[in-house]
C-alpha cells in the first residue's frame, strides 16, 4: 500500500511498505523523474538509513540527485530489521537478503515506470545485499557499480590466521541493535572471545559466534550465497575499491575470477581510498588526482546504455592510482611481477645487498598495546625507534624513480620465546621528514611455519594485499616489524584456537636480519 506521495517540479516521490512472502513489510521509496512514462531503475538496498516519519524531508535530497537528472528512477529499500522496515532483527549476511532482494525485484517489475532495465549500486554491505541474490541471474539487470566489498566473505576477516577487529563486533552490534539495544561494547575485548556475543549482547548470537569458530576457509564460508557470485554476474560491472581497505585483496581476486566475456565490458577502479570510494579528507599526504571523477556511477550506467567508453577508466582493465606519482594508470590485472626490488634487512637499515647480520629482540604484551599502528592509509608514522615494540629499518636515499604494483613480500627469519605469536610488517615511503603508510602484512607464527618450538629460528613469508606506488629520487623506504596491529585481534602468544584461549603471555620476539629481506613488485 502506498503511504506517501509528493510531487515537485522535476520528480515524484513515493513510499510503500512492500510485503515479503513471510508477511514482513520492507520500507521502499521510489524517486521518479517527471517526463517520460518509463525509466531505467537504479536499485539500492541499505541497512544504514535511519527510521523517519514520512519522506517529505527527502524531497530536497532528490532535487539535485544525479540519477534523477540523468533520467533514472531510484528505488531505495531499507533492509529487514533496519530503518523503517519491519523485522525483529537484521542478521548480517543472512538468507533473508537473498529472498528479500529477489522478491523486491519482482515488485519493481510491477511498477508503472519500469522499462525493463535495472541497475545496481552500493558500497560495503549495500553491495553484499546485491551479491546475495545474483546467482539467480535476473535477466533485467543490465549493469552494476559495486564498491568496497568482496563476494568471498572469508577474504577480509582472516589474514595469516589473524582475525580482523574481533570480526568487527561493534558493527554487528549496530546491525542487530533493534533486538539488542543495550550492547556493552566495553565487554568485547575480553577472553575467551568465543563468549563475546554473550558479554556484549546478553546472549549468544550464533551467526556472529560461528564466524569465530570457523577460522579456516571451510564449508561454512564456501556455502555462502555470495561465494563465487562474480562468476554468475553476466552484465557490465564497475568494481570500485581502495588500496587501504580490508576488501582490497578480495575485490582484486573478484576481478581476476571474472569471466573473460564480462570482464571486457567491465572495469576495476582502485584508488587511494579506505572504506569509501573517494579520498579521505583526513589523509595527511596530498592526493590531488586521487578521486575517480564526478558522479562516476551515473557516468558508468550512461556509458552502458549509450554503448560508449567510460570516461573515467578503460573497460576490460584494472584502473589504478599510483601513490607518489599522483596519477591513474591501467593494467590488465595484478599478476606476479617479472622483476622485484629486493631490500635486505640490516642493523635498522635496508640495503640492496646483504650487510652485517644482527639480531633485534623486542617485547610484545598483547594486553598493553601501544596503539602506534594507525589504520592503513596516508598517515604520518611515528618516529623510528620511538616505540620499543616496533623495529624500524630505513633505506638510503632513492636515486631513480621506480614504480611498483602488486603484493609486497616480507621474508623474515624470526624466533620467539613463546610457543606461538604473531608478526606484522609495514612498508612506508619517507618524503622530507615524514613517513607515510603504504601497506602491511601479517600472520601467526604457527599458522605460517607449522608447529613451532620456542627459541628456534624459522623463516616466514608475510604477503601484503595489493598496492601501487611510485618512489621518486630523494625518498626513502621504511619497513616496520612488530607483533601488534591496531585493527587485528591481538595474538595471545599462546598456542591454540584464538577464540577459546583464556590467558595471554608476554613474548620476546626476535628478528634475525641474516637472510631477511623485503621484495617490492616492480610495475611492468
Amino acid at each position: 500500500m502506498q503511504i506517501f506521495y509528493q510531487e515537485n517540479e522535476n520528480l515524484f516521490l513515493t513510499e510503500e511498505m512492500v510485503s515479503m512472502s513471510d508477511g514482513v513489510r520492507l520500507y521502499t521509496r521510489c524517486a521518479v523523474p517527471k517526463g517520460a512514462e518509463k525509466h531505467p531503475i537504479v536499485f539500492i538496498r541499505t541497512p544504514y538509513e535511519a527510521a523517519h516519519n514520512g519522506a517529505a524531508h527527502d524531497i530536497e535530497s532528490y532535487r539535485n540527485d544525479p540519477y534523477i537528472a540523468h533520467g533514472y528512477a531510484v528505488v531505495l529499500q531499507h533492509c529487514r530489521g533496519r530503518g523503517d522496515s519491519e523485522g525483529e532483527v537484521c542478521i548480517p549476511y543472512s538468507n533473508f537478503e537473498r529472498t528479500d532482494g529477489l522478491e523486491t525485484l519482482d515488485y519493481i517489475r510491477t511498477l508503472p515506470f519500469y522499462n525493463g532495465e535495472i541497475y545496481l549500486t552500493g558500497e560495503s554491505y549495500l553491495a553484499t545485499a546485491h551479491f546475495s541474490y545474483l546467482s539467480a541471474k535476473p535477466q533485467d539487470i543490465k549493469g552494476a557499480c559495486l564498491g568496497i566489498q568482496a563476494d568471498r566473505l572469508f577474504s577480509h576477516k582472516y589474514r595469516g590466521g589473524l582475525l580482523y577487529r574481533l570480526n568487527n563486533i561493534g558493527w554487528w552490534s549496530y546491525m542487530v541493535g533493534r533486538k539488542y539495544p543495550n550492547a556493552k561494547l566495553g565487554e568485547a575485548m575480553k577472553r575467551p572471545y568465543i563468549d563475546a556475543a554473550k558479554r556484549v549482547l546478553g546472549e549468544d548470537v550464533p551467526a556472529f559466534t560461528d564466524t569465530l569458530r570457523h577460522n579456516t576457509c571451510d564449508e561454512y564460508w564456501t556455502d555462502s550465497e555470495t561465494y563465487n557470485v562474480i562468476e554468475a554476474m553476466d552484465f557490465p560491472t564497475l568494481l570500485v575499491e581502495g588500496w587501504f581497505d580490508i576488501y582490497t585483496e578480495g575485490m582484486c581476486d573478484m576481478w581476476h575470477r571474472m569471466p573473460a566475456h564480462i570482464k571486457q565490458k567491465s572495469a576495476l577502479m582502485v584508488g587511494p581510498f579506505q572504506h569509501y570510494t573517494s579520498v579521505s579528507d583526513n589523509f595527511e599526504y596530498p592526493l590531488p588526482n586521487g578521486n575517480i571523477g564526478e558522479n562516476f556511477e551515473v557516468e558508468w550506467f550512461d556509458s552502458i546504455r549509450e554503448n560508449r567508453p567510460f570516461k573515467y577508466g578503460k573497460r576490460g582493465s584494472l584502473n589504478y592510482y599510483s601513490i607518489g606519482a599522483d596519477e591513474w594508470r591501467t593494467a590488465e590485472d595484478i599478476v606476479p611481477p617479472k622483476e622485484t626490488l629486493r631490500l635486505w634487512l640490516g642493523d635498522h637499515i635496508l640495503s640492496e645487498a646483504p650487510t652485517k647480520a644482527t639480531d633485534i629482540t623486542y617485547r610484545y604484551d598483547p594486553d598493553a598495546p601501544t596503539n602506534a599502528c594507525k589504520p592503513i592509509g596516508i598517515w604520518r608514522a611515528h618516529e623510528p625507534g620511538s616505540v620499543d615494540s616496533i623495529i624500524s629499518f630505513v633505506s638510503d636515499t632513492i636515486q631513480k624513480e621506480e614504480s611498483f604494483l602488486g603484493r609486497v613480500r616480507f621474508h623474515l627469519n624470526v624466533s620467539s620465546d613463546c610457543e606461538d605469536t604473531a608478526f606484522y610488517a609495514r612498508i612506508y615511503f619517507i618524503e622530507g621528514d615524514s613517513a607515510y603508510n603504504l601497506t602491511e602484512a601479517m600472520g601467526g607464527l604457527v599458522h605460517l611455519a607449522g608447529d613451532y618450538t620456542p627459541g628456534t629460528t624459522t623463516a616466514i613469508d608475510l604477503i601484503s594485499w595489493p598496492i601501487a606506488f611510485t618512489l621518486k629520487p630523494g625518498m626513502h623506504v621504511r619497513v616496520d616489524i612488530t607483533s601488534e596491529s591496531g585493527f587485528y585481534l591481538p595474538h595471545p602468544n599462546v598456542k591454540g584456537h584464538f577464540a577459546y584461549v583464556r590467558d595471554a603471555k608476554i613474548a620476546h620476539n626476535t628478528i634475525h636480519t641474516e637472510g631477511s629481506y623485503v621484495e617490492l613488485p616492480m610495475e611492468e
